[in-house]
């Protein structure tokens, strides 16, 4: 245990950098460098990437712009961490201790970037088979042209997915979906459906330990098991999906949200299937990895040494799927006319206000993103050139990761980082397809806030925050709420999952629980509502967490941003009752338990 010590200049230049690393995660910067280069060698690049000729007259033009250092999820808690190195504010310790762990805090940021990966490798392999997009057809087609029960379908296909998986599959996979699919049952719009998916994937992550990242990481700082969490979380979890679906009901009550009938598009489900075999096969992987997990709970083995073995698995399959050249891309179930393509051509003609927000249909999609968001380059040859950019450029925002992309392309850019990425992605497409899809991003972000929250208790912050939290607990229920409620405020702070490393170093430092308020009950009710909050937290405001921030990246890459405002809007319609009947459910249980 270390020990606490006054604050200092370098207490303060930690908690500073702290904030303004968040700041920039949430809001990125772009910064121009004046590097002259020439046009010749811009021009030659990005014609080779569309194989067209460089056009003439412009092989001596130079100007000082196209160089940029981005700030952004990857990038900028790396220099945070740095710059705090360089001014001795941090030392070596705490950054042993933000990626191994503080012995005392019981949270292995390893086993938890371990875990995390595993299960994303998983659950990204198994969307490229198809299965997920052919679930979204099959319960189109079954809706019967009926608004409401095409809705509940559309509701519980998202619960179910989030439940089993984690909110940003959900948010990867049905966003892109829902947008083309109001344009072709000419939804007037598709604001109802889209609330409903990013609210069901956040709240429906709280079903399991793996549905959220900052489930694992309160877990693990409380030594809970898979079995015991879900066993104090499925209620809370029922009971908000249940509220959850009445408010927005009452919210979207007009028919222009949701309307009475809705023609059913003419698309066979079974088309969307890329690989059968490895739709059944990826499915019985997730399915006795959740079964394992829950049977090893018992004899409290870690869940990375549960999880890593299946990935394995299932890369495994996959490479042997492409070293068979099975795998020919993603194919296609056209949800828009050829006609309608011509819109793509133009798609800012709405302006800077979205189209949502303007109340009119939806843009059309070129079709061959149709089944997933990411398009092989391969996969583009044949397309007008219009198609080409829209299909490059869209992909580096719903590959998974907001910020992945940038950095692949920017590898692309120099001729041999260019022939190594071809020849793999030549040999190995369907790796090279899941590679640019998996959230390399989460891993810098993550250890690196890390060691800033260890450099935040090791500057003494973190006593002083504790000592805080003693006045919020005067018995269970008013901790639970109180907890419950500044851990969603945070979130719009902080993002979800800073705070909650952040929050769980709090309860866990010995002036919270040295105190003589810090009764087994109230310990256990501030650990669920802090799961309660930093989950529910992420429906309030775009910026509260990295599925958010995908969510509307994709969105706006489709000319159909919801807008901060009006996001926060509708979910103020819905989620403050949603967050006091889970943290309500929660309280109950602790008043049955103890």
């Amino acid at each position: 245990m270390r020990v606490e010590r006054e604050l200092d200049v370098h207490s303060w230049l930690v908690v500073v950098t702290f904030m303004i690393v968040i700041a920039i995660v949430i809001r990125p910067i772009r910064i121009p460098l004046p590097i002259p280069f020439s046009d010749t060698a811009n021009h030659s690049s990005i014609n080779d990437a569309f194989d067209q000729p460089v056009v003439a007259g412009t092989e001596k033009k130079k100007t000082k712009t196209p160089y940029y250092l981005t700030l952004d999820i990857a990038t900028a808690p790396v220099i945070g961490v740095l710059f705090l190195l360089a001014t001795k504010s941090l030392n070596g310790e705490s950054i042993r201790d933000g990626i191994l762990g503080e012995p005392s805090s019981g949270v292995e940021p390893y086993a938890v970037m371990i875990l995390f990966f595993s299960l994303a490798y998983i659950c990204i392999s198994l969307d490229m088979t198809g299965v997920f997009q052919y679930a979204a057809f099959w319960i189109s087609k079954r809706g019967g042209g009926g608004g409401q029960r095409v809705f509940l379908s559309f509701f519980l296909l998202s619960t179910v997915m989030s439940g089993l998986t984690s909110n940003d599959v959900v948010v990867l996979t049905m966003t892109p979906f829902l947008v083309y699919y109001s344009h072709a049952v000419d939804l007037i719009t598709p604001v109802a459906f889209l609330m409903a998916e990013i609210q069901t994937a956040n709240i429906a992550s709280m079903a399991l330990y793996i549905g959220n990242l900052t489930n694992v990481v309160a877990c693990q700082a409380y030594k809970i098991s898979f079995l015991e969490y879900s066993a104090w979380m499925l209620l809370p979890c029922i009971a908000s999906v249940a509220t959850c679906y009445v408010m927005l009901r009452i919210n979207f009550r007009h028919e222009k949200y949701i309307p009475k009938t809705l023609k059913s598009p003419d698309v066979d489900p079974r088309s969307c299937l890329v690989d059968p075999v490895g739709a059944v096969f990826g499915l019985s992987v997730l399915a006795c990895s959740l079964i394992c997990l829950i049977g090893t709970s018992f004899a409290h083995v870690s869940v990375w040494i549960v999880t890593g073995p299946f990935a394995l698995l299932t890369l495994a399959r996959d490479i042997w799927y492409d070293s068979q050249g099975k795998f020919k891309g993603t194919h296609t179930a056209s949800l828009v006319s050829r006609e309608d393509q011509a819109i793509v051509d133009n798609p800012g003609a709405g302006g800077d206000v979205s189209r949502i927000e303007q109340g009119l249909p939806e843009i059309a999609v070129p079709e061959k993103a149709i089944v997933h968001p990411i398009s092989l380059v391969s996969e583009s040859e044949g397309l007008p050139d219009s198609i080409k950019e829209e299909n490059m450029s869209t992909t580096s925002e719903e590959n998974g990761d907001i910020s992945v992309l940038p950095a692949v392309a920017a590898l692309e850019s120099s001729p041999p980082a260019k022939k190594h990425i071809s020849a793999f992605e030549r040999k190995l497409p369907l790796m090279h397809a899941i590679a640019i899809r998996m959230p390399w991003a989460i891993l810098p972000f993550t250890f690196s806030m890390f060691v800033m929250v260890e450099g935040l208790s090791d500057a003494g912050w973190i006593a002083i925050f504790a000592n805080w939290a003693t006045k919020l607990i005067p018995n269970y229920i008013a901790a639970t709420y109180a907890i419950g409620f500044i851990s969603v405020l945070l979130c719009n702070i902080f993002n979800n999952v800073p705070m909650t490393i952040l929050v769980a170093r709090i309860l866990q430092h010995p002036n919270f629980v040295g105190s003589p308020l810090a009764t087994p009950e109230v310990v256990k009710g501030c650990l669920f509502a802090l799961i309660v909050g930093s989950n529910l937290g992420a429906c309030t405001t775009l910026i509260s967490s990295l599925a958010g921030l995908m969510w509307d990246s994709v969105l706006r890459n489709k000319n159909c941003g919801v807008g901060f405002w009006n996001f926060f809007r509708w979910n103020m319609g819905v989620m403050p009752m949603v967050i006091f009947v889970a943290l309500s459910v929660v309280v109950v249980e602790l008043t049955v338990y103890f």
